[in-house]
């Protein structure tokens, strides 16, 4: 089978002049390029041999990098010639591609990163890298050509200066830093950075942190919510059934929900993998007035010919694309919160809660009613108890006053 491996230099330039720098690798006619961290001008390239040329300021430790490279492409070649009988450029990728990361340059790192959160179907964290990295580019048009050491403490606090230039918050700021610190610790792990140059040793990311009050219902407020005779504002119906179970059901969050079929439940009894944190939770339900009037009613009213409990998606999961099926739940969820918000202006509850609220409930009366956090961390479905003490952090400060007034 006939392989051959190169390094070549694009002749197509970038902005600034530079050419890319690529390793090709064909096989039976079909090539694939790899991109390098490396670009330079046309007189600093060797075509032939494929390299740096000496007055190139960094030839000798580029050079080395790239025939690494390409020893490591030629080791993939002959484990797939001792391994396979037929090989293709396909099997070849699948086997490099592991190990091609710690080659990627900034920008080429996140593009990996993203396409690897939409294979896996995480659409809310690929959209969200996608956003950071369309920042980067506007902030640097030549982003393309920094390598991880340029992104240092200097380069964070100017691209802080650029968002809120551009009007972005301290909550949007921290996102985007966020998902650069994402990319930088993959690049560490990858070998493609050394940990030296980590530059949030100095940025920290917790200054952007702003504390929300969460608002979470009270039991006397929730039981407003239980009570309220929904025929006077029916058009709130599934918003209000809605959060009732997802409190219930130890705060579930509004995606799990949306994919709850009927087949799930038994007796009571069900359990989910957490789309979030892909974690198994086992919940039972209580055997109440509400619970069974919610599932007695979803049992008659049946919009969608779907094998799910409640209203939301229209068709099953596998018929939807993941963009088409985040923003089916995302609309869904909107419209949920809107209702919601009507719904406390009829039960007098003078506060302002979206859904996802339902979780803060149920954390808050788990914490009042002295629930180990262990289990608070279990029922919530966190991987980390940090994560759980953090959440809970807000909870305390906010409901203070009224713990301290209980003492009294």
């Amino acid at each position: 089978m006939n392989s051959s491996i190169k390094i070549i230099q694009k002749k197509t330039a970038l902005k600034t002049g530079v050419h890319r720098i690529y390793l090709r690798v064909t096989i039976d006619r079909k090539s694939k390029y790899y991109s390098t961290p490396y670009c330079c001008s046309l007189n600093e390239w060797d075509e032939n041999q494929g390299e740096f040329k000496l007055k190139f300021s960094n030839s000798i430790s580029f050079n080395k990098s790239l025939r690494i490279m390409k020893d490591e492409a030629w080791e993939i070649i002959s484990k797939l010639e001792r391994e396979f009988k037929n090989y293709n450029l396909l099997l070849f990728d699948k086997f490099y591609s592991l190990q091609n990361f710690k080659y990627l340059s900034v920008v080429g790192l996140f593009e990996k990163q993203i396409e690897l959160y939409k294979d896996n179907r995480q659409i809310s964290y690929a959209l969200s890298m996608e956003d950071s990295l369309n920042a980067l580019k506007s902030f640097k048009k030549n982003i393309g050509e920094y390598n991880f050491e340029n992104v240092d403490y200097q380069f964070l606090n100017e691209f802080e200066s650029f968002l809120r230039k551009r009007g972005a918050n301290d909550g949007g700021i921290a996102s985007y830093m966020r998902n650069i610190r994402t990319i930088y610790n993959k690049a560490i792990k990858y070998k493609n950075v050394n940990e030296e140059f980590y530059p949030f040793k100095e940025f920290k990311i917790s200054k952007f942190k702003k504390k929300n009050i969460k608002k979470a219902l009270t039991t006397e407020d929730l039981q407003k919510i239980i009570e309220f005779d929904i025929s006077k504002l029916n058009m709130a119906r599934n918003a209000r059934y809605a959060y009732i179970f997802s409190y219930y059901a130890r705060g579930m969050n509004f995606t799990d929900l949306a994919e709850l079929k009927w087949t799930d439940l038994d007796n009571y009894q069900f359990n989910y993998f957490r789309n979030k944190t892909d974690v198994l939770l086992k919940i039972k339900l209580p055997n109440n007035k509400i619970v069974n009037e919610m599932l007695e009613f979803y049992k008659i009213y049946r919009p969608f010919d779907t094998p799910y409990i409640f209203p939301i998606l229209k068709k099953e999961i596998f018929k939807y694309d993941e963009l088409e099926l985040k923003n089916r739940k995302d609309s869904v969820r909107t419209y949920y919160n809107e209702q919601l918000k009507l719904l406390l202006k009829e039960c007098n509850i003078n506060k302002n809660i979206t859904f996802y609220t339902a979780r803060h409930t149920f954390a808050t009366n788990a914490l009042r009613n002295d629930v180990n956090i262990h289990i608070i961390k279990q029922a919530l479905g966190h991987k980390k108890l940090s994560t759980t003490e953090n959440y809970l952090d807000d909870f305390q400060e906010s409901e203070v006053d009224d713990i301290i007034g209980e003492i009294f």
